[in-house]
């Protein structure tokens, strides 16, 4: 009886564990991508011209994965999060020329702080 209720709690434990590093992954992962596609959006509107809604909505979901992050990882990883969404806020705001494209590599730089915080965060550093 006492191996059954150990098992038990230790399988519970181990199964909330996996779920939150399911979850966080997941999250990573969909913040990242949006990230990506913003920056993609926003290099091409240089040439095509710009899109303003489709820039915010690839924003929104990075803020809203950002939130799921928040409750998920640790104060570095929130951090780099943070930073990333404010060098892509910063993309959205400046004009398409010398001005977008320091910003686009300012968050592709915040983009692999994220990268790196995320792993160490997963345990793969």
């Amino acid at each position: 009886m006492a191996t059954l209720i150990i098992t038990t709690v230790i399988g519970g434990r181990r199964e909330r564990h996996r779920w939150a590093r399911d979850a966080l992954t997941d999250a990573f992962v969909a913040f990242l991508e949006a990230s990506w596609r913003h920056s993609d959006k926003a290099a091409q509107a240089a040439s095509a011209g710009a899109d303003a809604e489709q820039l915010l909505a690839e924003y929104r979901e990075m803020r809203s994965q950002l939130t799921r992050m928040r409750l998920l990882a640790t104060d570095g990883v929130v951090d780099a999060g943070q930073s990333l969404l404010r060098q892509q806020r910063q993309v959205h705001d400046v004009p398409a020329g010398p001005d977008r494209d320091a910003a686009l590599a300012a968050a592709s730089s915040a983009r692999r702080g994220v990268i790196a915080a995320a792993k160490k965060e997963m345990g793969l550093l």
